[in-house]
């Protein structure tokens, strides 16, 4: 059978005069002719250097292309070989007469979601962000409760979870949260979800309809953005300052519902937000009958001077609903979250959960309850805390020392990234595309009204060893030196 080339289905296909990137254009029409069957399984594809010839596309965007297939399952790389259609993944066209499916088959809503920015495609490495250091976790206190209640003496335990979560766990949580974050709740209050993504979605569905309005910090935490908008939301980016979300009165629509904020430890600038713009964030919320969302993900390792009240403790009028993760403080695999919500929203979120989700594992969910009232969660927190202290001043001393004035770092000392701007000409596509070759996996800050000029980015170093630190800089001023030879013999 006679087969067309890739790089005329290509050129067929790419629309110049599209705003579309052609990045993304490049990678749905190969995702598109995998899915329908047109690049069977095991099909070798052109290298990258003749795609980009053939295509008239620059050979960085045909490799980032073929790199982003490859993580995702849909191609593989055999070394000295090429590339190749991967043998797991099935076509959507069914085999017979039956009728071809179009090519794109997903609601424009859809569309933007599978399209949008994703988690890194592995859980650890160098400069990964928002991951923690599993190697000091008590494994095997955790393995010894968790074996303890995954035995028949808590059969009860098998079933979908009721309430919003275990009772127990609950309870120990509102515990934990008044004495850490001094939150006044009731156990009530608290709703056990899995991942902060539920959380968010949990209150998008019930708390909002198709149309209304949500504002989210500029630049955002990259889910927040995917999630409102696949639950039909406006999103309304409002620029930062040095105090925080400059949200003002005028900025809100009539059909507003959600104001999304990251207070403690603004993900990614790691600004603190200010006691006069807190209130201001509240009196809006109360003039507007806002919900206001605040994730305050990693408030176990903040280590700033000036402590804040949050936003819940502070608000009179039952408008923030207050989230929370054990993802960061123990490890990201575990996926679960919680959120606090105004008593009077409890018994409706708790009846949306059930019928949403189904959620269970209430054996994991006692497992943790003990876990924190036997004191393991907080003496691991304690421990954790120093040394992601230790390490993110090491790793701002070492970018400082190696880059010097080619480098802007974030203010604060909290968490387990920070944000770097580097001074260079490279785009982020072409710093990426060195770095995976380093083993790197970073992720870029998305402003969606750039003041600055510079490749921006979001490092994490709570996953790097604090006897890697130095080389692990090294290693990063090694891709830029061979991304930016390379930009200068390519002519760019």
């Amino acid at each position: 059978m006679f087969e067309i080339p890739l790089a005329e289905l290509v050129l067929e296909k790419l629309n110049r005069d599209d705003k579309t990137p052609l990045q993304r254009q490049l990678y749905q029409i190969i995702h598109d002719l995998i899915n329908n069957g047109k690049l069977p399984p095991d099909k070798k594809l052109p290298s990258s250097r003749f795609l980009s010839k053939e295509a008239g596309i620059s050979r960085i965007t045909v490799s980032l292309v073929y790199e982003r297939l490859v993580t995702e399952g849909y191609l593989y790389s055999r070394e000295g070989s090429g590339t190749y259609v991967s043998k797991v993944v099935t076509p959507l066209v069914p085999s017979g007469n039956a009728p071809v499916m179009k090519s794109w088959v997903y609601s424009e809503r859809g569309a933007r979601l599978l399209l949008s920015e994703s988690s890194p495609p592995q859980p650890k490495g160098e400069f990964v962000p928002g991951i923690p250091d599993v190697s000091e976790f008590p494994f095997h206190i955790w393995r010894k409760i968790l074996g303890k209640y995954y035995s028949k003496k808590y059969l009860h335990l098998s079933g979908y979870a009721e309430s919003g979560g275990y009772v127990e766990l609950r309870k120990a949580i509102a515990a934990y949260l008044a004495i850490s974050r001094s939150l006044q709740c009731d156990p009530d209050q608290v709703i056990v979800t899995f991942g902060t993504p539920q959380s968010l979605d949990l209150c998008t569905r019930l708390l909002s309809d198709s149309g209304q309005q949500a504002y989210i910090e500029d630049p955002p935490y990259w889910a927040t953005e995917s999630v409102f908008e696949a639950g039909g939301l406006k999103v309304n980016c409002i620029p930062l300052d040095e105090e925080g979300m400059a949200l003002e009165d005028g900025m809100i629509a009539a059909n507003g519902k959600f104001i999304y904020v990251t207070p403690s430890h603004q993900y990614p600038t790691g600004v603190t937000m200010s006691m006069e713009r807190r209130e201001t964030i509240l009196a809006l919320a109360k003039k507007h009958q806002l919900w206001v969302i605040e994730d305050d993900y990693d408030c176990e390792f903040r280590h700033d001077d000036l402590h804040l009240p949050s936003l819940q403790s502070l608000d009179q009028g039952n408008h923030v609903i207050y989230f929370g993760t054990f993802s960061k403080s123990m490890f990201s695999g575990l996926r679960l979250s919680y959120m606090v919500v105004p008593p009077g929203l409890a018994p409706a979120m708790r009846r949306a959960i059930s019928n949403l989700y189904l959620p269970g594992m209430l054996q994991l969910q006692a497992a943790l309850a003990e876990f924190i009232n036997e004191g393991h969660f907080y003496r691991h927190i304690k421990k954790m805390r120093a040394i992601y202290f230790e390490r993110g001043a090491l790793f701002r001393q070492r970018l400082k020392a190696v880059f010097g004035n080619k480098v802007t770092l974030s203010q604060g000392n909290s968490g387990l990234h920070l944000m770097a701007r580097f001074n260079t000409l490279l785009s982020f596509e072409q710093f990426s595309l060195c770095a995976r070759r380093h083993g790197m996996i970073v992720r870029q800050v998305k402003f969606h009204k750039p003041t600055e000029h510079g490749l921006c980015l979001v490092l994490g170093y709570g996953g790097v060893p604090t006897r890697d630190i130095a080389g692990a800089v090294d290693r990063l001023q090694q891709v830029f030196i061979e991304g930016e030879r390379g930009l200068f013999f390519s002519g760019a």
